[in-house]
Parts: structure tokens; sequence; C-alpha cells
């Protein structure tokens, strides 16, 4: 299990959406290696429920809940199912996402728009919305991060919805930054570049193309953004509020 410094998130129970698969899995992975209690917070549960196993199988404490972002009752439930599994909440990490293919703007069909929407920016807002009120329910303070994208910051073309949504994402989280200051709640974001992930990497030409204008050519390893976020939930940023944290080999650099 040994990564980072040993107990930096010893028994703080924490939500990760998104957790089944790429940024999200090791996200969680590199939390409960911290000690963190982790629930997965997983729209394909077999996957969440194989990573799960894993970071039992390494000593960890895992749960997987199903989870839909885009239905409030579901997010309800899950923060409910992390609770009562292992105590008050401590952390959220809102990072159920999805890409959507490439289209013209002008092309752009309003179901797809709107299916980004729903899932990248209203999901967002809704599991940040529960976590934020079962900490302000505790008193206990606690932290919540998003993940948004570093195409909010350098828009690449035929990405409007997706750009759109982590745009909103990115200034949701300085807002919430200000209004829950006075709970004791920090609210942070995570920007990732182009991330080597099965999604990425199942794309024909998707990262050899992407890689054309990140000045180190190389792809940022997901164990990288878990790592992140593990510094990030922890007291070693303690001070670390309203920031979105960019981490894209330079992508956004320009």
């Amino acid at each position: 299990m040994g990564h980072g410094p040993a107990g930096r998130l010893t028994g703080r129970p924490v939500l990760i959406t998104g957790a089944e698969s790429g940024i999200g899995r090791a996200m969680a992975e590199r939390c409960a290696a911290e000690g963190a209690c982790v629930a997965i917070g997983a729209l394909q549960a077999d996957l969440g429920e194989g990573v799960a196993a894993v970071i039992r199988g390494n000593g960890g404490r895992a749960l997987c809940i199903r989870t839909d972002t885009r239905d409030q009752a579901s997010v309800d439930d899950a923060i409910g199912r992390t609770v009562e599994e292992y105590g008050p909440l401590y952390g959220i990490v809102a990072n159920a996402g999805i890409t959507a293919v490439l289209t013209p703007f002008v092309d752009l069909e309003r179901d797809d728009w709107d299916r980004v929407i729903a899932t990248d920016l209203t999901g967002t807002f809704l599991a940040l919305q529960a976590g934020a009120r079962r900490l302000v329910a505790q008193g206990t303070g606690g932290c919540m991060i998003a993940t948004g994208s570093s195409t909010a910051i350098r828009p690449g073309v035929g990405r409007i919805a997706y750009v759109a949504a982590k745009a909103g994402v990115h200034h949701m989280v300085k807002a919430l930054a200000l209004e829950l200051a006075a709970d004791g709640i920090r609210v942070n974001g995570i920007a990732p570049g182009l991330t080597a992930t099965p999604t990425t990497l199942g794309k024909d030409g998707y990262i050899a193309d992407g890689l054309r204008i990140v000045p180190l050519g190389e792809t940022v390893d997901a164990e990288e953004l878990g790592a992140l976020t593990a510094f990030m939930l922890s007291d070693d940023a303690r001070h670390m509020t309203g920031s979105v944290v960019v981490l894209d080999a330079g992508r956004t650099a320009d």
C-alpha cells in the first residue's frame, strides 16, 4: 500500500464518483493507500466492485455503491451509505464525467449537448451539493474536490459542450470555496491534461493528435492525478481552497 506519507488520510471517509476506471480509479486506489475509507461511486457497479476488491486485497477499506450522479436520489443514497458504513463524511471527489464525439458547433444536436451538461456539470453540482449538505449538517468541516479539464482553460475544437461544462465546474468550485469557508469546508478543482486512460487509449489516434500541443510530449499518468487528489484532501493542503490545480504536461502553459 505504501504511497505518500503513511496514514495521511487514515480513517477519513471519502466518496469518489466515477471511480470504477481511469482517473477515478487511480484517485480511489491512492486515497485508500494513504488510509482513507473509500466509497466508490460507480455507474458501472461491476467495474466498481472490482476496484473495491483490489483495494481490499491490498489491505485498504473500500466499498462500491452504484451511483448515477445525474439523479439526486442516487447521489443522496451514496452519501448516506458512505456515512452508514464509515461514519461522518470527510470528503467527496466529484469526478464522474463523460466525453463526447468531436462535433462542429453548427452540427451539435440538442440531445448531445444536454447529455454532456447533465453529466459533467449538473452531475458535479448534485454530488457537491449532497456532500456540502452533509458536511454542513455534521459541523465537522471537510474537503470537496471536482474534476475539471485543461480544455476549459485552453479549449479544443469540436468540444463545445464539454468545454462549457468543465468551465462551469472550475467556477463552481471557486464560488463554493467562498460560500463554504465559514463552515470549514475546503473546495478545490483539478484540471487534468491529456491522460492515459482506457477511454483515451481506446480512441484511435486520439493520444497522438492531442500530444501535438503538449510541450512535454507525454500524457499525464492517472496515478499522478491520484497522488494530487490525496494531497489536496490531506492536512498537508489545509489552507488550499478555491484553487483549480492544473496537471497537464504544459498544455495550457501558453
